[in-house]
């Protein structure tokens, strides 16, 4: 049941975007929706949902989510708890634990990688599906 929910959350549009030229500094971001970052924010998120780090987008602090489509520049560690996926554009210095992880070529990672196998599978992306989440970013 969870793992439904966080599939449906991952493939909807994000309900909070943070907006290129926007800087945002806080202790910690939580919640169970999905967000959207194109400025810059530092703290640390924790989010039962998806985040998408479009290419202009900045993130100084840890990040736990659900789904994370990485495109710009992140410097902290990352868990996510089913798919992440780094950009070609993507710049990340910082450990990071995954289920499920997808590297494209040119993208630039300085740490240490978990990997391992989700307790249920993962539910498949779509194109048209991941077109949703990536809108402009890639």
């Amino acid at each position: 049941m969870f793992f439904k929910k966080v599939a449906e959350q991952a493939l909807n549009a994000p309900n909070t975007v943070i907006g290129e030229g926007i800087s945002l500094e806080a202790v910690r971001m939580t919640g169970a929706e999905s967000v959207r970052i194109d400025g810059t924010y530092k703290g640390n998120l924790e989010l039962d949902g998806s985040l998408v780090l479009g290419d202009s987008g900045v993130i100084h602090g840890n990040v736990e989510a659900s789904y994370f489509l990485v495109a710009g520049e992140i410097t902290g560690n990352i868990k996510c708890h089913t798919q992440l996926h780094f950009a070609s554009t993507a710049k990340v210095t910082g450990d990071v634990e995954a289920q499920s992880l997808i590297v494209d070529e040119g993208s630039q990672v300085t740490g240490t990688y978990r990997v391992g196998q989700p307790k249920s599978p993962v539910p498949a992306i779509t194109a048209r599906d991941k077109a949703k989440l990536t809108q402009d970013t890639v």
